[in-house]
Order: structure tokens, then C-alpha cells, then sequence
């Protein structure tokens, strides 16, 4: 069953198609032709008032306004106005921030409503990446939005962010719900993440471990792992030294080591620097 909002509701209630046909009347014959009537006034009167301006050059956009505006409201009072704002895909995305970008009151006349110009005012919002909008004749303006994935928090400037697959930044505040996911690091970091991170998950045994990925000289990533390790990669070449990285641990458990850094970005070597202690057992150097 498909869900659905009212934006209207004083709750945020939802209910299936086969509910909203229900509880929806049939409408009269009499009323038909009341609406397909205004319809017709409206569409007359902009035709009619398009060729008058093109043939007076006195006449006025107050004048044309106020036409138009008397034509509205007749539709209006035969049953073409506004009742419900009927919403689908909404999961994150706030009624109220909705309701207030579509622009649209309870009871205006629904074909004053400006569909293009609402719908770039929702798709401005940070958690809507597309979004329809459009007439349900007699009183009903429908909403579908499709809503941004989170990928990431970026980090920048000391503040968080929260970003999608396209470094677009959903939303500033109120990220703490969010803590699960990557940390990422670097004016450019939001732009390159996606493509870093499905690599990864290639090589779950360094993914589970992965603490923030930075961005560097806005060529390459240095990873923070859990452990204080940094994995310094190359700029290209990303899968193969991942795998050297992996192979690696595999057999010898490196990264559960007294390890410091490993440095992968010469293609024919990995270079390991441990800590004091692992120094002395002879870890840090450079395995080919």
C-alpha cells in the first residue's frame, strides 16, 4: 500500500490510496460542469487577454491582473480550490519546511498555483534531490519527492556536515543522528568520498576500521583508522594498494600491530613505521 501525508493534517497521519478514494466523495455532474466551466473561463481569459495586449498598446498589467484574479476566484467558488497537499517519499524532509516551500494555503484557487515555481522552491530544499508537482483536479496539488541518501559527514571548518553521494551538503545541524557513517576530511572531500568509499567496502577488514578519511593537497586520502594508524594512499592506483594493505594483514595482522603509519604510496613497496616498542622487535621499515 501506497502512503501518503496531507500537509494540511493537524497530525502526520498517513493512509493508502484505496483509504484517500473512499473517503473522497464522488462528484456531482452538476459540479463537472461547474468546474470544466471555470476551467474554460480561465483559459479563456488568458488567451483572449494575450491577444488584447498584443493589439493595445494602453493596456495595463493591473487591469490584466485583476481579470485574471476574478477568474481565479470563480473557479475557486465552483469547487477548484485548494483542500489538500498530498505528499509521497517523504522520510527526513520536514512537513512544515514542505509546506512552507510549495507556498500553497488551504483553500486558494489550484490553478493559481505556480507548479514549476513550487517545485524548484522544494527541490532548493537540502534533503530533496527531485521532486512532481502537480494538479489532482478538483482540490488536490500532489507532491513526490525523492529524497538524498546520506554518505558522509564532512568536516570542515571545525563543523559538520552532512553530505550525500554528490557532495551535495543536506543539512548543517542536527547531525548526531548520523554518527554511523564516514567521517570525511578536505575542502574537496565531499566530491571524491563516494567514489573512495565504495572501493572500500572491497576490503571490509580496513573499512570496519575506518575512523576519517582526509583529503590531501586535493589529490589524494590519507585514512585514520580506530587504532591511530594513518594509511597514507597513492593519488592513483587506490584498488592495488588497498589490496597490498589487505594482503598484508591477512598474513601477518599488521594493522592489529604497534604500527604508526604505513605508507603505500610507492607502487612497488609498502613502508611501515612503528612506535618505539615495535622499533626495538625490528617491525618498522619497508617490506617490498
Amino acid at each position: 500500500m501506497r502512503l501518503t501525508l496531507n500537509l494540511f493534517s493537524r497530525g502526520k497521519k498517513t493512509r493508502g490510496k484505496k483509504a484517500d478514494k473512499a473517503r473522497r466523495p464522488r462528484m456531482s455532474k452538476m459540479r463537472q460542469r461547474l468546474i470544466t466551466g471555470s476551467v474554460g473561463v480561465v483559459a479563456i481569459a488568458a488567451v483572449g487577454l494575450t491577444g488584447w495586449q498584443l493589439t493595445e498598446s494602453g493596456w495595463t498589467g493591473r487591469a490584466w491582473t485583476q481579470i485574471l484574479d476574478g477568474a481565479l476566484r470563480g473557479s475557486a467558488g465552483a469547487g477548484l480550490s485548494v483542500a489538500e497537499v498530498v505528499v509521497e517519499g517523504r522520510t527526513h524532509t520536514s512537513s512544515a519546511d514542505l509546506l512552507a516551500a510549495l507556498g500553497i494555503e488551504r483553500g486558494s484557487p489550484i490553478l493559481s498555483v505556480d507548479l514549476a515555481a513550487a517545485r524548484a522552491r522544494v527541490e532548493a530544499l537540502g534533503w530533496v534531490s527531485h521532486a512532481i508537482v502537480a494538479r489532482r483536479l478538483p482540490d488536490v496539488v500532489y507532491l513526490r519527492i525523492e529524497e538524498r541518501v546520506p554518505l558522509a559527514l564532512w568536516q570542515r571548518k571545525g563543523a559538520l556536515y552532512l553530505v550525500d553521494r554528490d557532495g551535495s551538503v543536506i543539512q548543517k545541524q542536527n547531525v548526531e543522528a548520523f554518527a554511523g557513517l564516514p567521517l570525511i576530511v578536505g575542502d574537496d572531500a565531499p566530491q571524491h568520498a563516494a567514489d573512495l568509499l565504495d572501493l572500500m567496502t572491497d576490503y571490509p577488514e580496513i573499512a570496519s576500521q575506518l575512523d576519517a578519511a582526509i583529503r590531501v593537497s586535493d589529490r589524494r586520502w590519507n585514512l585514520r583508522l580506530t587504532s591511530g594508524i594513518d594509511i597514507r594512499l597513492p593519488e592513483t592506483g587506490v584498488a592495488p594498494a588497498l589490496g597490498r594493505l589487505a594482503d598484508m594483514h591477512r598474513t601477518e595482522k599488521l594493522l592489529d600491530r604497534d604500527v604508526i603509519s604505513v605508507d603505500l604510496r610507492k607502487p612497488d613497496r609498502l613502508i611501515v613505521r612503528g612506535t618505539p616498542g615495535a622499533r626495538e622487535r625490528g617491525l618498522d621499515g619497508k617490506n617490498t
